[in-house]
């Protein structure tokens, strides 16, 4: 089951809160970005049901954009949140505690990505042939509301699982 975006982010600003560091909006983009990747490449099966979209500075989902625009590049200070209809309250999406899988995936990617800058991140995902430059390619352009599909992104995170593997066993 695909989660919304929201409540990967939310998971993801605990972890930061968790350990005593921020987030930045673009730095949050990029961490739910490889996790849905990563997610896709290992799982064959999305993390997020959000699109994510190819801009300026690396792949966005249009929904934590417009929830955190305010912040600008500075610390995001809340949580994403969602009207719920049922009660007309706000409340925090949150990925389920008994989805350890998602859990885990998502730890790891708190762990490899996490301690890079947001400026860092954005320039993995400009790697040739990266997921957000194919599709950038494919629209030509500076276009921003680039779709970046699924399928692109699955076969790219496979491949770098599939690199990282090649290297173990050449290590080993």
């Amino acid at each position: 089951m695909a989660y919304d975006a929201k409540a990967v982010a939310n998971y993801f600003l605990d972890k930061a809160e968790s350990s005593g560091t921020t987030l930045t909006p673009m730095k949050l983009q990029k961490l739910v970005f490889f996790a849905h990747g990563w997610h896709l490449g290992l799982n064959d099966e999305p993390l997020i049901s959000d699109p994510i979209e190819a801009w300026q500075f690396g792949p966005v989902v249009p929904s934590l954009y417009h929830e955190f625009k305010h912040e600008r590049a500075g610390a995001i200070t809340g949580r994403a949140t969602e009207l719920d209809l049922e009660d007309f309250e706000y409340q925090a999406p949150a990925v389920r505690d008994d989805d350890i899988g998602a859990k885990k995936l998502m730890d790891s990617v708190w762990n490899t990505y996490g301690k890079l800058t947001a400026v860092q991140l954005s320039n993995l995902t400009h790697l040739p042939n990266s997921p957000w430059d194919l599709a950038r390619k494919k629209y030509d352009g500076d276009m921003r509301s680039v779709p970046i599909d699924d399928d692109l992104i699955r076969t790219y995170f496979r491949q770098e699982a599939e690199k990282n593997r090649a290297k173990r066993a050449a290590a080993a």
